[in-house]
This record gives structure tokens, C-alpha cells and sequence, in this order.
């Protein structure tokens, strides 16, 4: 763990990977070291940002070896899911949960209407050659590795779609125009309009392009089968979600999907109360700059205003006692209590 004595200045550090995090992360250093910081006078705040996608796999490990003091990943299940060492490839981690902001999301699977999909299951039975864009995939991205693992549960993977002579491509994904200035290829969107992509196997379901493409091009949403993620939630602790009726054009009835709300911030179990309740605290004294860091509408990464009772809804993890202790003073119920 690194070390936090009050009686010298500290460097305290948050892994915030990715666009969306890094400017949480510039409003929390700011509030806990701005003109009235609470800690030792000479203390700094850094903020680290490496690839988004892996360090929601990799980040919890770096915390839980003391390299960061917070971190960031979403969705929460996938945080505790490591925590608890599901994947047996490490050990466990002495992690709890700090907050988890309100980010409602899901992962889904759209198709273009007219190849005649209507479930999971036709891909399979028609060994059909997809053209599929979907988040990087393994551990570069949580949105790529749950396809992987839904498909799995079906006896079928991404791998056998190219071998039927389908294409999987995750170079076009870029939801922020600003950030695809490197991508010498079409968007997800203008391929789908184009005829040149068949399916979007993603989550981030609040971005724009995909009101942009079911808008323009008719699409079908494939439910994933209750059974396939009761197997989800007792292999990985994957929670399930609806995408409802109506949601988009094109969804005619519910979707049943694997649930990737929230950005989940967490720590060392270990992490001094003081520092757990300043963080926490952080967010919430300072939920108007964090909210106005982020578009308005439908569009907005954030869903639903801050404040204490929603930063403890979820119960994914155990929370700090630095965090309890907040959220009681504030009146808060902690998920999962």
C-alpha cells in the first residue's frame, strides 16, 4: 500500500483511464487539493490515464498492489468478479467499492432486420458470416470480452463468425468523433448505412450512434436468454438488464441483456478512512462540476444526477467504512444492507 501519513505531504494517485474518467478524476484531485485542501500542505494529486479498455481488467490489480490509490472501471460486477478472483488468473484482491456513479448502460447484440435473425441462435444454426463491430475484444475492453462470453454459452465465439467468413472489427468504434482522428476507416454508422456492416455487438447504449443507426437503418435487437444469464451471473456474479420497449426504433418488446451500469470507484480495503470519506465526499460536495463536465440529454454518459444516496446504491461490492460512514451522515441507505 503507499503510504498516507498526515504528518508529511503525500502524493495521492487515481487511475482514471479514458476521456469519460480523466475529467472526474481533474474535479476530485481539484476538490481535494485545491485553495482549502484538506491534506498535509504540500501534498499534490496526480491522475494517471492508460488504455480504458485494459484497465478495467489490469486496474484493480495496480490498486490492489498499491501502485494507485483509486481507481475506476465499469460495470461494478466486473470489478468485484476480479476482486473475487472468478477468472482464476491471479489471486484475490483486498478491494472495496468508494462510490458508483450513475451510468445506466447494458450490452447488446443489433442486427440489420433484414437478414432474418430474430434470436442467438440463428447465427449459429446458419453459420452466418457476419460483418460485426463490437468493443476490442479479450481484455482489451469489458464490452468485447462479455460478448465473447455470452456467445460461449451459446457454443459459438467471435472467432467462428470469421471462420465462416465474417469479419469482426472493433477499429471503428469510436463513440467521440474527437477521439477517432487516428481511424483511416468509415464509422459504425455510415458503414451500417452503407450496407457494409451487419451487426453491433456493443454496449455504451446511451451514445448517439446508435440512436443514429437504428433511426436510419432497421435493425433487431437479440435478447439473450434467461438461462444463458443466470450461467453469466454464476460464473462472473454478470448482472442482467432490460432494454425497454421502445427505447429505440426497432425495439418492438423488452430486451433481455447483461447490465453495464456504473462507473465504480474503488480502493484498497486498507486505504485510511479519512482519505475513503474525502473522496466520497469529494463527489458529492462537488456534483454540480462533475455533472457539468458532461453533455446534457439523452446522450450524457451520466444518467441521473449525483448525490449520496446514488452513490451507494449498487451492491456489487462492499463499500469502504471511510465511505459508510459518509453516506450515513447524509441519510443514505448502502445497497445490498
Amino acid at each position: 500500500m503507499l503510504i498516507l501519513d498526515d504528518t508529511y505531504p503525500v502524493e495521492f494517485k487515481l487511475l482514471m483511464p479514458g476521456f469519460n474518467w480523466l475529467r472526474l478524476g481533474a474535479v476530485v484531485a481539484h476538490a481535494l487539493n485545491g485553495y482549502h485542501s484538506p491534506l498535509p500542505a504540500g501534498s499534490s494529486i496526480s491522475v494517471h490515464t492508460r488504455h480504458a479498455g485494459r484497465m478495467c481488467f489490469e486496474g484493480p490489480e495496480l490498486v490492489h498492489r498499491g501502485v494507485y490509490h483509486v481507481g475506476v472501471s465499469s460495470p461494478p460486477w466486473l470489478v468485484g468478479m476480479l476482486a473475487q478472483n472468478r477468472l482464476q488468473t491471479g489471486h484475490p484482491l483486498d478491494l472495496v467499492a468508494l462510490a458508483v456513479l450513475p451510468h445506466k448502460d447494458v450490452s447488446t447484440m443489433m442486427v440489420r432486420r433484414d437478414l432474418g435473425i430474430r434470436r442467438v441462435e440463428d447465427i449459429l444454426e446458419r453459420k452466418i458470416p457476419l460483418r460485426v463491430g463490437i468493443a476490442p475484444r479479450g481484455f482489451d475492453h469489458p464490452g468485447g470480452w462479455i460478448i465473447d462470453k455470452v456467445l460461449e454459452e451459446y457454443g459459438f465465439s467471435l472467432s467462428d463468425i470469421e471462420s465462416w467468413g465474417g469479419k469482426v472489427i472493433d477499429s471503428d468504434r469510436a463513440p467521440i468523433e474527437a477521439l477517432a482522428v487516428h481511424v483511416k476507416e468509415k464509422s459504425r454508422v455510415q458503414k451500417i448505412r452503407d450496407g457494409e456492416l451487419d451487426a453491433i455487438f456493443d454496449e455504451a447504449i446511451m451514445t448517439k450512434p446508435w440512436k443514429d443507426i437504428t433511426d436510419t437503418v432497421d435493425m433487431q435487437f437479440l435478447s439473450v436468454d434467461g438461462p444463458v444469464l443466470d450461467r453469466l451471473a454464476a460464473k462472473y456474479g454478470a448482472k442482467r438488464a432490460v432494454l425497454p420497449k421502445g427505447a429505440m426504433r426497432g425495439i418492438e418488446e423488452d430486451v433481455a441483456c447483461v447490465d453495464f451500469s456504473g462507473w465504480c470507484l474503488y480502493c484498497r480495503r486498507d486505504l485510511p478512512e479519512r482519505y475513503a470519506y474525502l473522496v466520497t465526499q469529494a463527489i458529492v460536495q462537488h456534483a454540480s462540476e462533475v455533472e457539468g463536465m458532461y453533455e446534457e440529454g439523452q446522450f450524457s454518459p451520466l444518467t441521473s444526477r449525483i448525490s449520496a444516496q446514488v452513490l451507494c446504491a449498487d451492491d456489487s461490492m462492499t463499500y469502504h467504512p471511510g465511505a459508510v460512514r459518509f453516506y450515513e451522515e447524509h441519510g443514505a441507505v448502502i445497497g445490498g444492507q
